[in-house]
């Protein structure tokens, strides 16, 4: 049994080890040749024969992820999208729930988006 725990502890230990190395040499070579900025400049094909009230995107809750997915989309050159939320304003859970005498575990720049 100890020797299953060693063996286990050995292989977990060396695919943690394997992945940092991975992101390192990714990060390395990767990221100063710009693969990442040629995958993220690709626009997406929305077909144009589309009716008034079809949708190539149904975004539900316009929380912080929602807001995000159509920041997205927009900057992958559709507004072919639609953001359903129950509430009547933009917020999510944020605008839906309050939490008497909680405070914000985060400091909010954190709680940001990076573009």
């Amino acid at each position: 049994m100890l020797l299953l725990l060693l063996v286990t502890y050995i292989v977990y230990v060396l695919a943690v080890i394997i992945g940092f190395i991975g992101h390192f040499f990714y990060w390395l070579i990767f990221d100063p040749c710009g693969f990442r900025n040629r995958q993220t400049n690709q626009k997406l094909h929305v077909p144009q024969y589309q009716k008034e009230d079809e949708y190539y995107a149904l975004i539900i809750g316009s929380g912080f992820s929602g807001l995000g997915m159509a920041i997205k989309l927009r900057e992958l050159g559709t507004d072919n999208f639609i953001i359903i939320e129950r509430h009547g304003r933009v917020g999510g859970t944020w605008y839906a729930n309050t939490y008497p005498g909680c405070a914000c575990d985060v400091p909010s720049n954190l709680y940001s988006f990076s573009f």
